[in-house]
């Protein structure tokens, strides 16, 4: 189910218990965690699958010198890349994209996702999103956490390396349109301009109640316009932990090549 105000899928209790195999009191748990850590259910499910993935990964690791039979298939170099991709950047929405995460092309990726679809690691979802006054389908691609061969498949990107993503670029031109709702006091937020406006635009988007505009101002907007709103009362504390956050890693970023051809190690 699509969060038509942030852009974010929404996760039903009862699709999170079917998806996940959980008994009711089970997600009775997540929901409290949830609910404990601040988070939606949906961010607290991804994060647990990731700490999953890298759990597993970290076990295969670990028994390299005593490896057990496996009960599947190996995966093709590809395979492994994209589903690697799949687990560091949660809900990939284009082929593109996981040939960029993966270092792969768009024929290999797309290749690469078709295999693990058949194969039950990964799966693809489509939701409706608000766009430009209207709806439009979107989709992604999830890892498939519950089918009955994911561990032994994530096990097998243990040895690989993804390429360094280049940094995103600054923000210039005119305020995307999905942010547009979140500025409904404002006589015409089409005609907000960065960075003229990104002062006003800063506080909006990383104040406001979608997540997803706050991470996307703390990547794309300037270094003193982040800094602006740490010094405003105003801004909640766990904002403030997502400038802090960004500001830090600006603070110790050195240039870096751009993005080369991801190293698998895997035989």
């Amino acid at each position: 189910m699509a969060d038509l105000a942030s852009g974010t899928t929404a996760v039903r209790p009862r699709t999170a218990q079917l998806s996940l195999r959980m008994r009711t009191s089970e997600l009775e748990r997540v929901r409290t965690a949830a609910l404990v850590s601040g988070e939606t259910v949906a961010q607290f499910v991804r994060e647990a699958v990731r700490e999953r993935c890298l759990a597993t990964q970290e076990r295969a690791l670990a028994n390299a010198e005593s490896p057990t039979e496996q009960t599947v298939a190996p995966l093709r170099r590809a395979e492994r890349l994209v589903l690697a991709a799949a687990a560091s950047h949660p809900g990939i929405r284009s082929v593109a994209a996981a040939a960029a995460a993966a270092g792969v092309s768009w024929s290999a990726a797309r290749g690469a996702l078709d295999a693990l679809v058949a194969r039950d690691a990964v799966r693809h979802r489509s939701w409706k999103q608000s766009w430009r006054g209207g709806v439009r389908d979107v989709g992604a691609w999830e890892l498939n956490v519950a089918s009955a061969g994911f561990e032994e498949l994530i096990a097998q990107t243990a040895r690989v390396r993804l390429p360094p993503q280049s940094p995103p670029v600054e923000h210039s031109g005119r305020l995307p349109p999905q942010f547009w709702p979140l500025f409904w006091n404002h006589p015409a937020p089409s005609q907000l301009r960065l960075p003229d406006d990104t002062d006003y635009v800063a506080n909006r988007l990383l104040n406001g109640p979608s997540p997803v505009a706050a991470l996307w101002a703390s990547v794309h907007l300037p270094t003193d316009a982040l800094q602006g709103c740490l010094r405003l009362r105003s801004t909640r504390a766990r904002r403030r932990h997502l400038i802090e956050n960004e500001l830090a890693a600006r603070a110790r970023e050195a240039p870096r090549p751009a993005a080369g051809a991801s190293v698998d190690t895997a035989p």
